[in-house]
């Protein structure tokens, strides 16, 4: 889900504000100074931009200082993904704003357990649309954790099944044993199924998968199969998986985001 770009928080105001401080300072002085003054600032000015832009990368995720900062937060289309980026960002009370399909990721900081940790992630809403997968799962690399969004209501077993066997397939998310929360969402809907039966529907769906043995390319261009266990048995249990997941029932139209909000705070902890 997708919503036109919010106002920004107050560090990418303020970084907007030194950038253009810098450059009036520039234009005003330069021009009556001699060659070595001008230069020496000129210098200076660059100096604070590589700054500026660094923690702005930093900032929007692309930098990370500890290697693996972020929170993806992945599913199908409709399940919720970008409702719950806001709810997570703007905090409880806040109206949220409308949201439709999303085209392009959101991403921002945010601090889960503010009361017992300092620490920052970034938290980061992919898209779900099929068309926008490949991508969405090249940001892999810097997830420190997974919240995989499912509709109650409306599961879409088989697409989400194929995302999240995509995901548990995924060489660099198993070697460093990368933690799911599987959060069932729209809990409160008529209709919507128990989170024991999505489980089972998700567990024979996958199971299929692996006995269907498909491949990809690693990152040399080598053919590999796809398996979420280094045996890659189709009888497997999701507790003996390499990555740690679990599953949850959520109603963020509701605010009942405990067990959300509890699994980003263990990654902190």
């Amino acid at each position: 889900a997708w919503t036109p770009p919010a106002t920004p928080p107050f560090a990418a105001r303020l970084e907007i504000m030194v950038l253009q401080m810098l450059v009036t300072i520039v234009q005003t002085i330069v021009p009556s100074l001699d060659y070595t003054s001008a230069l020496a600032v000129a210098l200076l000015a660059v100096a604070l931009l590589v700054f500026v832009a660094l923690k702005a990368l930093q900032r929007g995720g692309v930098v990370s200082p500890s290697g693996a900062n972020a929170v993806l937060i992945v599913g199908p289309m409709g399940s919720g993904k970008t409702v719950l980026f806001y709810r997570m960002i703007l905090g409880e009370g806040t109206k949220l704003p409308k949201t439709v399909t999303s085209q392009a990721p959101n991403s921002d900081e945010f601090a889960p357990d503010e009361e017992k940790s300092t620490k920052k992630l970034q938290l980061v809403d992919l898209p779900g649309h099929d068309s926008q997968w490949p991508s969405a799962m090249e940001r892999t690399k810097d997830a420190a954790g997974i919240i995989f969004m499912i509709d109650s209501s409306k599961p879409q077993t088989t697409v989400a099944a194929q995302k999240l066997f995509d995901l548990l397939c995924d060489p660099m998310l198993k070697k460093k044993k990368i933690p799911f929360l599987v959060a069932c969402n729209k809990c409160e809907n008529e209709g919507a199924k128990s989170l024991d039966d999505i489980q089972d529907d998700l567990y024979a769906d996958l199971q299929d998968r692996t006995e269907f043995k498909d491949t990809i390319e690693d990152t040399e261009g080598n053919t590999i199969e796809k398996k979420m266990t280094e045996a890659g048995e189709s009888d497997f249990k999701f507790e003996e998986l390499p990555c740690p997941i679990e599953f949850a029932t959520v109603s963020i139209k509701k605010g009942e985001i405990a067990p959300i909000e509890k699994f980003c705070q263990k990654l902190v902890r």
